[in-house]
């Protein structure tokens, strides 16, 4: 790039927003991305979920006492929550016709269920102010029901209450936002259908039907679906009988994967399962996603413009093809060239010293728009 031709624009060099992250080196961390594949040695359980035992968020309406003054302002449904509070512990006819003090606060309670959590173990509870109180700092959350979806219509799956801690200081963070560590008690678990009759084709033509499951991919990419696949089939069954693939990537998005007959298992190793997969395929499905896998997947390039903030950045190592874009600023245009190859990096870390922020964005959203980007522009 050459430089705009024209009259030069006005130069913006304070350090906020986007060039506060120029001017500390965020196209140092930019060319850090390298276009050769990113290669990751963790298990399969790190890429996949398992369909059908998914997490499951929990909810509640709930209060929270002993606020000194800083809790919601009288209001009626504070005090029909007090009411039915101390009707239960007290009596029926105990009740409460405002609440003055600001003392206590209607709150969200919020967690999430993880797959095959057991009755009695403890999940961590979010907590969120509903109404108009100033702070949540010194409160307790009085025992508040978590359910699913269905709000007061499904089940109790578990029980909240405790001590909070505030998410902030009056300066940073929220005062009005909290969590409770190990704040809940599962009461009810999930119930979970993972298990379903899949199709095993067969030379002749013909099929056998077997028991399976499907992984489901946190990051769609067939190229990641594919290697999972070869990877599990690689390590999962295989003996002196050559090895019996599992797996098998169906699309970018999932991996089928069925579980073996002890016949079929003894066939290929040449020794007896541990277990009897098909009766307890929690076994199997524990044994495949400690797979321990390398997968290696070329770096995708992409570039995020995110209008609120003000900020550009981008990840893989983007390039431009030769060309040409114009930006305007203050009614004086200035023409910016790209070479064909050149750097994302190289072309901003120029254009920065002329341009304001809003501006770079624009020359960003130019480029994109005269195909002179070799990358996916994505705005959050």
């Amino acid at each position: 790039m050459g430089g705009p031709h024209g009259p030069p624009i006005p130069g913006h060099l304070s350090g906020r927003g986007f060039f506060g992250a120029v001017r500390r080196g965020w196209i140092g961390a930019a060319l850090l991305a390298a276009a050769v594949p990113a290669a990751w040695a963790q298990s399969v359980k790190d890429f996949v979920e398992v369909e059908g035992a998914r997490p499951n968020k929990l909810r509640g309406y709930g209060l929270v006492t002993g606020l000194g003054g800083t809790g919601d302002s009288a209001r009626d449904e504070s005090a029909r929550l007090m009411k039915a509070m101390l009707q239960n512990l007290v009596a029926p006819e105990a009740s409460v016709q405002k609440v003055e003090g600001r003392n206590a606060a209607l709150v969200l309670v919020t967690a999430e269920l993880r797959p095959f959590q057991k009755q009695g173990t403890r999940l961590d509870v979010s907590v969120s102010a509903l109404g108009d109180a100033k702070s949540l700092a010194g409160g307790e959350l009085q025992l508040t029901d978590l359910r699913g979806p269905l709000g007061r219509r499904g089940p109790i799956y578990a029980l909240a209450s405790g001590r909070l801690t505030v998410q902030g200081d009056g300066k940073r963070g929220s005062l009005t936002s909290a969590t409770i560590p190990n704040g809940a008690i599962v009461e009810r678990e999930l119930e979970h259908r993972f298990v379903a009759e899949v199709r095993v084709p067969v030379p002749g033509g013909e099929e056998l039907r077997r028991k399976g499951f499907k992984l489901v991919l946190k990051r769609p990419d067939p190229v990641l679906a594919s290697q999972l696949a070869g990877q599990i089939n690689a390590s999962a069954v295989v003996g002196t009988g050559g090895r019996l693939d599992v797996a098998a990537s169906l699309d970018g998005g999932s991996v089928l994967v069925r579980i073996p007959t002890v016949e079929e298992y003894r066939r290929v190793t040449g020794s007896e399962p541990e277990v009897d997969y098909e009766r307890e395929p929690v076994r199997w499905l524990d044994f495949i996603l400690s797979r321990p896998v390398l997968l290696s997947v070329p770096e995708t390039a992409a570039v995020v413009v995110n209008e609120a903030a003000r900020t550009i950045s981008w990840t893989g190592d983007v390039r431009l093809r030769e060309g040409s874009v114009m930006v305007a600023a203050g009614g004086r245009p200035g023409v910016f060239h790209a070479r064909e190859g050149q750097r994302f990096s190289e072309f901003m870390e120029k254009a920065g010293t002329l341009l304001t922020d809003q501006q770079l964005i624009d020359l960003v959203r130019a480029l994109d728009q005269a195909g002179i980007l070799k990358a996916e522009l994505r705005t959050p």
